[in-house]
C-alpha cells in the first residue's frame, strides 16, 4: 500500500508539519503513525485536513496497457490504427464530423 500524502499536501500548499499541527500532534508522531501500517482513522484525519477523499492519499496502481491495433473502414477508406492514442484521436475526429 503506497501512500502519496506528501504529494497531496504539497499540491494543497501544506507541509507534513502543518498537517500535524492541525491534528494537534507532533510531526514525528504523524510520521510514525503513517509509516508501516497506518490506521484508517489516521488516514481519515489527514484526508480531512487536506480536504480530500481518503482514496486520494493512495498511489493508484497502473492498469496494464491494452494492445490496440487494427484496420477500420470509414466511408470506404481503410484507416490503420496502431495504438490506443491513434484510436482515441480517430474517435475524437469522428465525433467532430
Amino acid at each position: 500500500m503506497a501512500l502519496k500524502i506528501r504529494e497531496v499536501a504539497k499540491s494543497k500548499g501544506m507541509t507534513m508539519a502543518e498537517i500535524a499541527e492541525k491534528l494537534g500532534i507532533n510531526p514525528i508522531t504523524l510520521s510514525q503513525s503513517l509509516n508501516g501500517n497506518p490506521t484508517l482513522s489516521r488516514l481519515t484525519e489527514v484526508a480531512n485536513v487536506l480536504e480530500v477523499d481518503v482514496s486520494e492519499l493512495f498511489v493508484q496502481a497502473k492498469a496494464e496497457e491494452k494492445e490496440v491495433h487494427g484496420c477500420l473502414f470509414i466511408d470506404g477508406k481503410s484507416v490503420v490504427v496502431n495504438n490506443k492514442d491513434e484510436l482515441l484521436s480517430l474517435a475524437e475526429s469522428l465525433e467532430k464530423e
